[in-house]
């Protein structure tokens, strides 16, 4: 995974209201842990690292007064709308040994489309270890080749050299299934010529006083 460096500003103001500000000026509030150290209150560009973490950015390094510091994002949340940012916390890291972390998963491939059936997209990512800079941005799940009442667990996910799962193996990724359960399908219906509706749902985070 890319590092990118991230120019970051000391936060002399905390609360709602400060933060509110920050956003309104384009930075956004951050706190920093880790390394037995005090936590610091900081802020970084809202848009460069609003890009990053779209991009599928995880680890960055935070530079100060020509100091800079490994860290890997922890948490980001944003308003009830889901559509902006509000605050994001990093954790001090050394990239010289390994890390858990969660990696977001994408799917890949469309299974054969059937009448009344839907892939049911459960969990969006899985909890990995590997050595910080080998975080990859993003693991991919093939899913073409899947089956009406079939899934694919957490096991199922290749991982790149290096890494090994961490969370529960038989965490389901990805069903696919009938809309209703206990539907029978007739066996005279035709299948669906479009691709299998895909079911997700984003839940945003509460609004953060920063």
């Amino acid at each position: 995974m890319k590092i990118l460096t991230l120019p970051i500003e000391s936060r002399e103001n905390i609360g709602s209201a400060s933060a509110r500000r920050y956003r309104k000026a384009g930075r956004l509030p951050v706190n920093l842990y880790g390394m037995d150290r005090p936590p610091s209150s900081l802020t970084v560009d809202m848009h460069t690292f609003g890009l990053a973490f779209e991009r599928g950015s995880r680890m960055f390094e935070l530079e100060v007064e020509g100091q800079t510091q490994v860290c890997l994002l922890k948490d980001v949340q944003y308003n009830s709308l889901g559509n902006k940012l509000l605050h994001a916390d990093f954790w001090r890291i050394d990239d010289s040994k390994p890390v858990v972390i969660n990696v977001g998963i994408e799917l890949v491939g469309v299974p054969v489309p059937v009448s009344g059936a839907v892939v049911d997209y459960v969990t969006r990512d899985v909890q990995v270890e590997c050595l910080p800079r080998q975080i990859p941005a993003h693991l991919e799940l093939n899913i073409a080749d899947l089956q009406v009442g079939e899934h694919m667990d957490a096991k199922d996910v290749p991982l790149p050299e290096g890494a090994r799962l961490v969370g529960p193996p038989e965490t389901t990724i990805v069903s696919f299934h009938y809309k209703h359960a206990g539907t029978v399908e007739s066996e005279d219906e035709e299948e669906g010529s479009a691709e299998p509706e895909v079911l997700t749902e984003r839940k945003p985070d509460e609004d953060s006083d920063g």
